[in-house]
């Protein structure tokens, strides 16, 4: 059994994404709802940024009674650093989608993303809100992961059928994300639903378990959003009773693999992305310490740089190493690119690096770097930095 990078219909959620026209380029999706038949179980984490977008303080609110009846979500405008007007924006949005799906406002959870610094048209959202509560569906999953999406190329989706003895569920999710990705405890917007039956307490241990291995483990840019937002909702219509035991484990592992699938999706869509690079690091005294390496090579503009140019720069690579803050021997390191060993024992091996220069050219490859210290180990997935991700960036709001 395998997630598949595609969406699904999951009993008890309908789906809606529309044009409400708050994006300058008139009709491209930019408004859509999940809505559950009833209030349900739901659990989220979001941006650990000190500037955090109003809708993230509105949702962080809501999310903490443990059910939502609906998720909102625009692109387009982020409805960040914008003050009280903000978050009356936020309470007014969310405000006009429970009016039309029929539950309290407290229920429904507001999320943004976009640019920093202004507000979007409410009336143009609230006509949004309308045209998207007639068009919720089952099979909608696609038309909301389109409508959350702002440099993506494509909207980024999985999914998983799970044959459980007391009974299949579905889990489903979708993300969106091409910069200002390296999370401190979520990604820009994620998504994750499922019929099956589980307690709040549990979804919200959970959804912090998973996320080391998923969405904390990617970086694109080094830089973190005012906006990052990941929620789960189960609305339990496959099942009778609470999952628990066994088959509660099975069921996180499955979130876990949906999450890391839609987290693979997203570097892989990165602003201007050309490889996908995997940074491993071995033979640490301890997780903490093989992650601060990992991560402070898969953020080095350095090391990104030279991915892009298929340079097997080891220079590059141990500097940002030695950087981390991580006593190591650097005698004893070893590191291999594209599964070619390009340097042991503190030294070059200089007949292997034009080898390891064809490997970074494929698309995706990984690193090794061993410490020799240790016994434990960590993995992030990076991406190189191309002339493509400069000048999106560069001219993002002009």
């Amino acid at each position: 059994m395998e997630v598949m990078a595609g969406p699904a219909i999951v009993r008890g959620f309908r789906f809606a994404g529309v044009s409400a026209g708050l994006k300058s380029n008139l009709g491209v999706k930019d408004l859509g709802l999940i809505v559950a038949d009833a209030p349900v179980p739901a659990a989220g984490v979001f941006t650990t940024n000190r500037v955090k977008a109003a809708p993230v303080v509105v949702a962080q609110e809501r999310i903490r009674r443990g059910r939502l009846r609906a998720i909102a979500a625009n692109s387009g405008c982020a409805n960040c650093f914008t003050g009280r007007p903000g978050l009356k924006l936020a309470r007014d949005s969310s405000a006009a989608v429970a009016r039309e799906v029929g539950c309290a406002p407290e229920l429904v959870a507001p999320c943004s993303t976009g640019v920093i610094g202004h507000l979007y048209d409410f009336e143009q959202y609230r006509r949004g809100v309308l045209e998207a509560v007639d068009n919720l569906s089952p099979d909608g999953l696609e038309n909301f992961a389109t409508a959350i999406m702002t440099t993506d190329t494509r909207p980024k989706m999985a999914s998983v059928t799970l044959p459980l003895r007391s009974g299949a569920i579905t889990i489903a999710g979708c993300a969106k994300g091409a910069g200002m990705i390296q999370p401190n405890m979520a990604t820009m917007l994620a998504y994750i639903v499922t019929d099956a039956m589980v307690a709040p307490a549990a979804l919200r241990g959970i959804v912090k378990r998973v996320l080391p291995l998923s969405f904390n483990a990617i970086t694109i840019d080094g830089d973190m959003s005012t906006n990052d937002t990941v929620m789960i909702m189960a609305s339990g219509a496959a099942q009778s009773r609470a999952l628990a035991g066994r088959e509660l484990n099975t069921f996180e592992d499955w979130v876990r693999e949906i999450a890391r699938s839609l987290a693979w999706q997203l570097v892989n869509d990165g602003e201007g992305v050309t490889k996908l690079v995997s940074i491993e690091v071995r033979g640490a005294h301890n997780s903490a310490e093989a992650l601060r390496v990992a991560r402070q090579i898969a953020n080095s503009p350095l090391v990104k740089t030279a991915f892009f140019g298929c340079d097997p720069n080891v220079g590059r690579i141990i500097a940002a190493a030695g950087a981390a803050g991580v006593a190591f021997d650097p005698d004893r390191l070893e590191l291999v690119v594209g599964g070619v060993r390009i340097a042991a024992h503190g030294a070059l091996i200089v007949e292997a690096l034009a080898q390891a220069q064809k490997k970074m050219r494929e698309r995706e490859f990984r690193v090794i770097l061993d410490l020799k210290q240790g016994r434990s180990r960590a993995v992030m997935l990076t991406c190189d930095l191309s002339f493509d991700y400069v000048k999106i960036n560069a001219e993002y709001t002009t």
